[in-house]
């Protein structure tokens, strides 16, 4: 799908194309004020939640106290849907008033909604500052409060000192936390797991004499029977890569050596663990979901590039990287049945079929499929035990999917729609062993203990759409068009709006992914083919401390 799409059409419904956001205006003078106020009255009653977010964005940069105080007004009480637009006033207001707002007025927006399900805006309001107020920090962190708050204050110290903002008694602190852990299971989870991502941010001082203490306390964690296994994971692939080693695994031995060693004259350790490949990629974890891209540009032929960037047959010969070179997992031609490999959605079920049958008893897992809306497999409805039963349910499940016939916008077929990726992270992090979760996925305790814990995801376009699409007028620079495959369309008066998720540059669904994944942890490692934004990829990998690959396909002019 071309990145710089804005607009589709539904049968007589034209659907609006999105573009990116204007520039940052000057403080206004009371005239320019008034006209500001009332376009954002204006806008923030639109239907549309992609009109309401840019007019919202647009007031947040005028940089006056006055649209400060009423974007934190509409916090409180927000229009649907409630949570989302929760999230974006958040971040909308930090982006742009985070080196402006007053600190006392950011408290007291803090000091009026302290539940778990406000988290995302405690910590937006935190980072970038957390690092100067560090003793409210500290008493918040070894308090009483929601442990989810308390999280956050550890997370947004680690922020600031990711810039290079180390508060002094840091070190202190994170010895603190580990010294007195919680009794309640989730609690010790999330102050634990801050403190590994502390120290991930630390790694070139982790030897020193202020971190190494901490290095040895939270290694040390992988004995403690009372910590989640989940922690201990957490922990392993941290250390990792602080170190720079392959995952030694959750015995702490193996990680005491590795803090010890002296890297000039002596070798690594070599603990091992079991890892579950995907593509040339190895992911470590207990609790997997697949987020496989299912719209109606993966039903494009592969191309002969990108078999040769999965080792498929093709007319040339390839070099191939060695099995477990770099950790990677590289499937011989014989693990592949390239017959049925014709488009890029065989691909995918491929290696999604190829992974499965490397999964452990131990495991569990999911797999969510994503086009205009998205959805689990119903062979795994939940995460589910990776029996071998569950598995062949699973593989036929995939095996059964048809593509449609072509139309006049999909030459190649149609499958799911249009590219709806917001959706299939989404739908991830609600997944748990005992279903999908109720509450703000990122603050559920269930979640946090029986959801995933690493995510794979395989997509070949930019995302076109979200979960939030509405009718609304078409104002004079909205064009009518195909989200999926780039055609425009005649402009009508009024166009089906996506939601902000799926704009470009995809600041709001970086974000997202972001808070969901703020105290998950999960690995999350991206596969791109075709035409996909690997940039987005490659960020969205980093939130979740994963890889991303891209197969590139054919490409016009090349």
């Amino acid at each position: 799908m071309t990145p710089s799409l804005r607009r589709l059409r539904v049968g007589a419904l034209s659907v609006a194309l999105l573009a990116p956001f204007a520039t940052a205006q000057d403080l206004l003078d009371d005239a320019a004020w008034k006209k500001a106020l009332a376009t954002y009255q204006e806008w923030v009653q639109r239907p549309s939640l992609e009109k309401r977010t840019k007019g919202r964005e647009t007031f947040a940069r005028t940089l006056d106290p006055r649209a400060f105080e009423l974007l934190v007004k509409s916090y409180s009480k927000p229009e649907d849907p409630v949570e989302a637009n929760r999230y974006l006033i958040a971040s909308i207001v930090m982006r742009a008033f985070r080196s402006h707002a007053d600190q006392t007025a950011l408290a007291a927006w803090r000091k009026k909604h302290g539940k778990a399900e406000d988290a995302w805006l405690w910590y937006e309001t935190l980072r970038g500052n957390a690092h100067r107020q560090f003793d409210e920090m500290r008493a918040l962190a070894v308090g009483k409060g929601d442990p989810f708050l308390r999280a956050v204050a550890l997370e947004a110290l680690a922020e600031d000192a990711s810039k290079g903002n180390e508060p002094e008694k840091f070190p202190e602190l994170c010895l603190e936390i580990l010294d007195t852990p919680s009794k309640k299971e989730h609690e010790r989870a999330l102050l634990t797991e801050s403190v590994a991502r502390t120290l991930l941010v630390m790694k070139r001082q982790v030897r020193g004499a202020a971190w190494k203490p901490v290095a040895e306390a939270l290694i040390r964690q992988l004995d403690e029977p009372e910590v989640p296994l989940r922690t201990k994971v957490v922990i392993s692939r941290h250390l990792t890569e602080i170190f720079g080693v392959s995952n030694l695994g959750i015995e702490s031995h193996w990680w005491l050596t590795e803090l010890n060693r002296d890297g000039a004259s002596t070798k690594p350790a070599a603990g091992k663990t079991s890892t579950v490949p995907f593509f040339s990629i190895r992911a470590t974890g207990y609790r997997f979901v697949y987020v496989i891209d299912a719209s109606d540009s993966m039903c494009k032929r592969v191309s002969d590039r990108e078999k040769k960037d999965i080792g498929g047959p093709t007319t040339g010969a390839t070099p191939k990287p060695k099995e477990g070179e770099d950790g990677a997992f590289v499937p011989k031609e014989s693990d592949l049945d390239w017959g049925r490999i014709i488009t890029r959605f065989d691909v995918g079920r491929e290696f999604v079929r190829l992974s499965l049958k490397n999964l452990q008893p131990e495991h569990h897992f999911a797999v969510v499929l994503f086009g205009d809306e998205s959805k689990t497999l119903a062979a795994t409805p939940k995460l589910i035990p990776a029996t071998p039963q569950n598995i062949r349910l699973a593989i036929a499940e995939l095996d059964a999917i048809e593509l449609g016939p072509p139309t006049g916008e999909r030459p190649d077929g149609v499958l799911l729609g249009r590219t709806n990726l917001h959706a299939g992270f989404s739908r991830a992090f609600e997944i748990t062993k005992a279903g999908e979760t109720k509450r703000s996925e990122y603050v559920d305790a269930k979640a946090l203990m029986d959801g995933c814990d690493s995510i794979f995801l395989l997509s070949d376009g930019a995302p076109s759409w979200d979960d939030y699409a509405t009718v609304d007028a078409r104002d004079p620079d909205d064009q009518a068009g195909d989200p999926e495959s780039g055609v425009k369309h005649q402009n009508v008066d009024r166009l089906l709006f996506q939601g902000p998720y799926a704009r470009p540059p995809y600041d709001f669904l970086a974000q997202d992914v972001e808070r969901m994944n703020l105290f998950r942890k999960a690995e999350i490692h991206c596969v791109g083919i075709g035409e996909a934004n690997h940039d987005l990829l490659k960020r969205l990998a980093r939130i979740g401390n994963g890889k991303a690959l891209n197969i590139q396909g054919e490409t016009k002019g090349r």
